[in-house]
């Protein structure tokens, strides 16, 4: 059988799992996950963006909450060990998902749920980005406007540096 739609998928998840952990990456220093930007810690925003792909991107009606989410709730908050331990344990259940997969099963809904796996891998694709756009945001204004690394069909964007100009940034 010829998949070339879950190749596909399979290619860009992969995109999205350099671009996150070269995030994590680039967040640093452990202090910096307690910095709330724009009113939000990046480390409950990476919390965040991983705990809805995990939820999300194979089915949300047949979830079960990972170790790693009682400990968040007893804790408050991860370590940057344990939030690249969680991104770990997601990206090796998605690409055990994605290899199961076949270009006929993109268009089905998977059991009990009301979106196709097609609907849930590219609105997960949508989310996480999305997210992920807003933390480099957040590491600009902390860095004074250093870019973090971004990977995309093309080669990877090397991170520059300029001088943010506008208004205060939304630090608080």
């Amino acid at each position: 059988m010829n998949d070339e739609l879950v190749a596909i998928i399979d290619g860009q998840t992969q995109i999205l799992f350099v671009n996150a952990e070269d995030t994590l990456n680039a967040i640093g220093e452990e202090q910096l996950y307690d910095t709330a930007i724009c009113d939000w810690p990046l480390g409950e925003q990476v919390y965040h963006a991983l705990h809805s792909l995990d939820q999300w991107f194979i089915n949300p009606n047949s979830y079960e909450e990972p170790p790693v989410a009682a400990r968040k709730a007893e804790a408050g908050r991860l370590s940057k060990t344990e939030l690249f331990n969680y991104y770990r344990y997601v990206r090796a259940k998605i690409g055990v998902y994605i290899k199961k997969l076949d270009d006929e099963m993109l268009a089905e809904r998977p059991p009990g749920c009301q979106f196709t796996r097609l609907a849930l891998a590219l609105g997960q694709h949508r989310h996480f980005m999305y997210h992920i756009g807003l933390i480099h945001g957040c590491l600009r204004v902390h860095s004074g406007g250093q870019n973090p690394p971004y990977t995309g069909l093309g080669p990877s964007i090397k991170p520059v540096t300029k001088k943010l100009t506008g208004g205060p940034p939304c630090q608080r």
